[in-house]
């Protein structure tokens, strides 16, 4: 029984085992199928949303595409500072936010209606910015310095095309002292990319002064990097792995002392604004290589107000003004000598042995040329018998027309060359003239090009005694006037002036400048002292002309100049500027001047100029420690 039933047994298990497994294969098989279907559904969903998109908002994607740009940007260097020589700070950079526009979808014009505040510096963008440009996407630096209300309001409300990025800005610290001497920086203009083709378009460069006679030290190596911008100009991304970081530009350390600079700047404010002159100017040279020790022009300006864009109401305040502020005078002013030519004369006799130390002329007040011409000494003064020194020290008219006339004129033209009359010095800093030397050709060239006053014809005795007053056709620029007087006193080397006396270089490697002679030997070291002896003597002896000078902390050699210019007074004499050259100490000569105050009549004022900045306790001070 048991045998029987066993055999049935597992044959039902079998049979229910094998109607499992159907069942599961069949759930499994269903299972599957629904998974399948899920995952069909859901690629058709994709792909209907994929056609949608493409298909139907193809122009709206497309278009947001393409107004996301990928481009190369620079990021700019901070600018490298400039010290005086003592290593005072004479400029800063400071945190400030810079205007940028994207040109496809906002104009100049809509961007003044939304700020007015601004309209000026847009203006003036626009005026410095006229070419065309197919480039409509590149996001444009417009405004540097931007106000920070501004910059907030921007920043708020998202405009499309106009955004802000912080940046920084040129501050100058020290005054009106040094506007000229720093000049200013400001956005690159059209005419600047010109001159420059290493300037990118949404920098900032020097404009005038030391900023941009070195800019190309001061900016620095500007790093890059790969951003993308969306379609409001705005960054999107940056790639890090194609970031260059941008290396500080070179720090420049002057020539110029801040203390003599501000000093001097006073001194000759005091003058100019006392007696109502037009305007002054002041330079010191150390008379052992060039180096520029101070560099004064009066009236001045604040170089703030450039930085980011003047405002058309300041600027045209500016240029209205009758005393011209902008102008750098000691190197931009050209106006005739006067007697401080005297000096260039003397030399220039002696060595060319037309005179002796020994020679002597006659100066009874008043003489007559060949042609009947009455010349005379400063009214009429009567100096008697007198030679070259004694002649510098009175200051006698006669005595040097006699000598001009004694060594002619092309002979006194070959020295007043070499000297540096009638070319520029070749400062290092832009604006300089070249005055004009007092030759038949310059005369002639006049006459012929609107100075109807003039005639066509060169006097031989009239025109030369002119010039060896330093009157008639002779221009001058005080630094000019200086590096006579550095030749005088040096034995007669004539150097380049120069400013920038090192640069600080992004690796610490220092470059400093050297001393560059121009000239030499031309005129020999004993004529020379005598010279300067005539020089000492207008100061020294009782019948010297510059006796305000005789109680100075240092001892000086002095010639002072009154050239006449414009409408006669009641005595019959023209208007004057007042001049005075010179160095110091006599003994050992280290510094050499020139001072010009236009329109300030009596050369006495230049002199006064001097004495108070030599009598100042913070430059006898300094002076000492720099010997």
């Amino acid at each position: 029984m048991r045998g029987s039933i066993l055999p049935l047994l597992q044959k039902q298990l079998r049979d229910k085992t094998s109607a499992f497994a159907e069942q599961d294969k069949t759930t499994q098989n269903s299972f599957i199928g629904a998974i399948f279907l899920g995952i069909l559904i859901t690629i058709s969903y994709i792909g209907y949303g994929l056609i949608s998109i493409t298909v139907t908002e193809n122009s709206k994607y497309i278009a947001l595409a393409q107004d996301n740009s990928l481009f190369k940007e620079p990021i700019f260097a901070s600018r490298g500072i400039i010290f005086d020589s003592e290593g005072i700070p004479l400029v800063q950079n400071d945190k400030t936010f810079d205007l940028y526009y994207v040109q496809k979808y906002l104009s100049l014009e809509e961007i003044a209606i939304l700020y007015p505040a601004i309209a000026d510096e847009l203006e003036e963008y626009k005026a410095e910015h006229t070419e065309e440009t197919e480039d409509t996407i590149t996001p444009r630096l417009i405004v540097h310095k931007v106000p920070k209300e501004i910059a907030i309001d921007v920043q708020a409300k998202r405009h499309e095309g106009l955004f802000v990025k912080s940046s920084y800005v040129r501050q100058y610290i020290q005054g009106p002292e040094f506007s000229h001497l720093l000049g200013y920086t400001g956005l690159v203009s059209d005419t600047d990319l010109k001159r420059d083709p290493s300037l990118f378009y949404n920098e900032v460069t020097g404009k005038s002064g030391i900023e941009v006679q070195y800019d190309k030290e001061l900016r620095g190596i500007h790093g890059s990097r790969y951003i993308e911008t969306n379609a409001f100009g705005e960054q999107s991304s940056e790639f890090q792995g194609y970031l260059v970081d941008p290396q500080h530009g070179s720090n420049i350390t002057l020539t110029i002392n801040a203390t003599y600079q501000k000093v001097l700047f006073d001194k000759v404010k005091k003058y100019v604004d006392m007696h109502h002159a037009k305007g002054g100017s002041a330079v010191v040279l150390d008379v052992r290589s060039g180096a520029v020790k101070a560099l004064v022009s009066y009236p001045s300006y604040d170089n703030n107000l450039f930085v980011g864009g003047i405002s058309s109401k300041d600027y045209k305040t500016l240029l209205d003004n009758p005393q011209t502020p902008l102008l750098y005078r000691p190197i931009s002013s050209q106006e005739p000598p006067g007697s401080t030519f005297k000096t260039l004369v003397a030399s220039a006799a002696l060595q060319s042995g037309s005179i002796t130390r020994n020679t002597t002329f006659n100066a009874p007040g008043v003489i007559y040329l060949s042609g009947g011409q009455p010349f005379q000494d400063y009214r009429k003064r009567v100096h008697g018998t007198l030679d070259v020194r004694s002649a510098l020290m009175v200051s006698s008219n006669i005595f040097f027309c006699r000598t001009i006339i004694e060594m002619g004129i092309e002979p006194f033209l070959g020295y007043a060359e070499k000297f540096g009359v009638g070319k520029q010095a070749g400062i290092d800093i832009p604006g300089e003239m070249k005055g004009r030397i007092p030759s038949p050709e310059n005369k002639l060239w006049l006459a012929q090009n609107g100075a109807y006053w003039l005639d066509e014809i060169w006097y031989p005795e009239g025109d030369a005694c002119n010039a060896a007053i330093g009157q008639g056709i002779t221009l001058a620029t005080p630094l000019q006037m200086a590096s006579i007087a550095s030749t005088i006193a040096n034995g007669g080397t004539v150097y380049r002036p120069y400013l920038a006396q090192k640069v600080m270089k992004q690796n610490a490697e220092e470059v400093s400048h050297q001393p560059e002679v121009i000239e030499s030997g031309f005129i020999s070291p004993e004529n020379l002292q005598t010279v300067r002896q005539g020089m000492r003597m207008g100061i020294t002896e009782q019948r010297g002309i510059i006796t305000s000078l005789r109680n100075t902390p240092f001892t000086v050699a002095a010639k002072t100049g009154t050239a006449e210019f414009g409408v006669k007074d009641k005595d019959g004499y023209l208007t004057a500027h007042a001049w005075i050259i010179g160095f110091f100490p006599y003994e050992d000569p280290q510094y050499a001047f020139a001072i010009l105050l236009e329109g300030g009549s009596d050369s006495s004022r230049a002199a006064a100029v001097i004495r108070e900045f030599l009598q100042d306790n913070e430059v006898k001070k300094r002076f000492e420690e720099n010997k």
